[in-house]
């Protein structure tokens, strides 16, 4: 797929990856990533076509948006796993809610992202989510400590490392650590996701 370089060509030639957008431009954009990076890509503009295209074609990984005509993302994200279970499955959406993030990881998504997002956003969720699994959905998390949970608290928020450093007064860089941590402790690839599962077990509240 890709002769001029085979570590490429090694790690990602075998994965399959199945677009779902009604949005023409944006399969067109992400298809073109995704063969750009070594992947297979195929697309679907609705879940009907999408439901086929799983049939056919078996994706490693599904990249599904929330808003869709017909059967929507949510219902559509239901469907897939009661296909295959372990389909890994990241839902994008132009309508950042924690409350769909949190509805989504219940129903099985591995990750949420919001729009806009740039290619080197979505190459390191794909590739993260391909090397990761999330652990099962009663796994037990290591505990959070009260700074992490106020750190937790407030990128719930929307708040950047910045902004919570400001905030809780402390560095910026104490902040990424915490964050680190947090993630670590909750087997999640991206502070989204962390938000996601931490509001899901009850580690902070979903208000």
């Amino acid at each position: 797929m890709f002769p001029n370089n085979k570590n490429k060509q090694y790690v990602n030639e075998m994965h399959k990856i199945l677009i779902i957008d009604d949005d023409k431009g944006m399969r067109a954009v992400l298809s073109d990533l995704a063969r750009s990076n070594g992947y297979e890509a195929f697309s679907a503009g609705n879940g009907k076509i999408a439901l086929k295209e799983i049939s056919t074609h078996s994706p490693d990984l599904v990249l599904l948006d929330i808003r869709l005509p017909g059967i929507d993302g949510m219902t559509l994200l239901e469907r897939i796993k009661e296909i295959d279970r372990n389909m890994i499955i990241i839902m994008l959406t132009g309508h950042g809610d924690i409350r769909d993030a949190v509805k989504a990881m219940k129903l099985g998504a591995f990750d949420y992202i919001t729009k806009p997002f740039d290619n080197d956003e979505i190459i390191a969720a794909v590739k993260k989510a391909l090397q990761t699994r999330r652990p099962a959905d009663n796994a037990p998390s290591a505990a959070l400590s009260l700074r992490e949970k106020e750190v937790l608290n407030w990128l719930k928020k929307g708040k950047s490392s910045w902004e919570i450093s400001s905030i809780l007064n402390i560095g910026e860089s104490t902040v990424n650590f915490h964050i680190t941590n947090i993630m670590q402790k909750l087997n999640a690839v991206s502070r989204t996701q962390a938000v996601a599962i931490a509001v899901e077990q009850g580690l902070v509240n979903s208000e």
